[in-house]
């Protein structure tokens, strides 16, 4: 149940003057909210998943094959850097707008979305085997969706099994149909023309995901409790609200009500013995808001986010993006990729969709946007053991996370506050452990410049296992305790 007073006390604070980050200074103002994260160590929760931090990219951006193939470096070395281990997910609006080039079968004549691609996308083998190259320069796991609506199982199971064929033991899963909430009536529409899908998929042998449902936990649900022995993993998506109503203060306000879904998602997948993804997230849908999903707001927001859910046991979270054509075309729109005379990283982000956190094309190369950063920092926490812990915020907008991993304890912090610096007072940590810290900064909430997550300061803790960290406002701190021997 959302508190909507501590929400709007969250609101308020944001809404006050864009603040700087005080730089590299970790020193706390005169002001700050001294607040208290009380670590038990004792208590050991989820263990972070290896694959926490991945991608998610329309079908139509297979469009370009040279934009996943082995020779493009500077998108690889990205995806090595983020995560070695991470899940590319191919789907969104256009994977229910695209045809298997391979399929000889008859096809209904195509029926264009109400915001979506006039004609269908046919999809060559070419690009699957750019693709493959691509899974294999990145040591990263593929989720491929394949067309629901257009009510061909048998094209489906041809595309997938060639899928299989070409990119090998890369491949994760095959989803069927994106976010069929939007076009089946109800759960049981769905699951009936899901079902002959899944059989053929699975008659050519084939792993298969899903519901890959843009919200409906029920359907989540309904769907493990139906399917959850046919599939590799359970998933649904993820955005905080319509791009029209994004906003700053809204994005580092938090969303309480979708992680007490989250909590029933992985009942759900627990009682079906399934790891849970997002295997599409991001801030604002209809392709992100300018001014909020492409500055470092977004960057506090994704490694708090990852970090809740991974609190939860959520296995992966693919954040959606890639070019801006690739997207406006998605949303039935075209794109205005502008900035034609200004430097090369402006004409990177102006080719890029908002959301985005990779921006660039095959032509222009490739650069981190600020919710890269978050996403580095949480994924820190992978393979760690997440830890119990209570935290007293002082009335700041803060969040805290611990785990262990073999002898060390890892701490986060995130001050999403626009006006107060913390200051912390961290306990329960292994005693006068050395404390390695990384910052994650910029001159404030709203830069598109000047992020940074990189080695700050060192630290110990005290002889009764406390350590007094500075937060300071609009910044995140990692910090990794490692017990003397």
């Amino acid at each position: 149940m959302v508190d909507p007073r501590r929400r709007a006390l969250l609101k308020a604070a944001a809404l006050l003057p864009l603040a700087g980050a005080c730089g590299g200074v970790a020193v706390a103002g005169p002001r700050a909210a001294a607040a208290h994260f009380a670590v038990q160590a004792d208590r050991p929760g989820r263990r972070v998943s290896e694959s926490l931090a991945g991608l998610s990219y329309e079908t139509l951006q297979l469009a370009e094959p040279a934009f996943f193939a082995a020779d493009n470096h500077a998108l690889v070395q990205l995806c090595r850097a983020v995560n070695p281990q991470g899940v590319l997910r191919i789907g969104g609006n256009t994977s229910d707008d695209t045809v298997w080039s391979g399929y000889r079968g008859p096809l209904p004549a195509f029926a264009p979305r109400k915001r979506g691609l006039q004609q269908p996308f046919v999809l060559k083998p070419q690009a699957l085997h750019a693709l493959a190259g691509f899974l294999r320069a990145t040591g990263w796991k593929l989720v491929f969706g394949v067309n629901l609506r257009i009510g061909v199982p048998a094209m489906a199971a041809e595309l997938a099994t060639a899928v299989q064929r070409i990119v090998g033991d890369h491949l994760l899963a095959i989803q069927i149909g994106n976010e069929a909430n939007n076009y089946e009536r109800d759960y049981a529409s769905f699951d009936a023309a899901w079902a002959p899908y899944a059989r053929a998929i699975r008659a050519a042998g084939v792993p298969i995901a899903g519901p890959d449902t843009g919200a409906n936990t029920d359907w989540v649900i309904e769907y493990a409790r139906r399917h959850g022995r046919e599939n590799v993993f359970l998933s649904r998506h993820y955005y905080r609200d319509a791009a029209p109503n994004g906003s700053i203060p809204d994005l580092l306000g938090g969303d309480p009500a979708f992680m007490a879904e989250v909590e029933q998602a992985m009942r759900a997948a627990d009682a079906a013995g399934l790891p849970f993804h997002l295997t599409e997230a991001n801030s604002y849908y209809f392709g992100g808001r300018d001014g909020v999903s492409n500055v470092f707001a977004s960057a506090l927001w994704g490694a708090d986010f990852m970090l809740a859910l991974a609190q939860r046991g959520v296995a992966g979270v693919q954040f959606h993006g890639g070019t801006l054509e690739s997207v406006e075309a998605s949303l039935g729109r075209d794109a205005d990729t502008g900035a034609a005379g200004a430097d090369r990283e402006a004409r990177r982000n102006a080719v890029t969709s908002r959301y985005s956190a990779i921006a660039g094309d095959v032509s222009l190369g490739f650069q981190p946007r600020p919710l890269y950063h978050g996403m580095v920092l949480a994924q820190r926490f992978a393979g760690a053991r997440m830890l119990h812990a209570t935290l007293d915020a002082g009335a700041a907008n803060l969040t805290a996370y611990a785990a262990r991993r073999e002898g060390a304890v890892l701490v986060a912090l995130v001050n999403k506050d626009a006006a107060r610096d913390a200051a912390v007072t961290v306990s329960g940590l292994p005693r006068g452990a050395a404390g390695r810290a990384m910052r994650l900064r910029a001159p404030a909430l709203d830069s598109r410049e000047g992020i940074a997550f990189g080695d700050a300061e060192s630290t110990v803790s005290d002889a009764h296992g406390l350590c007094r960290i500075a937060v300071p406002r609009g910044s995140a701190v990692w910090v990794e305790f490692n017990e003397t021997v």
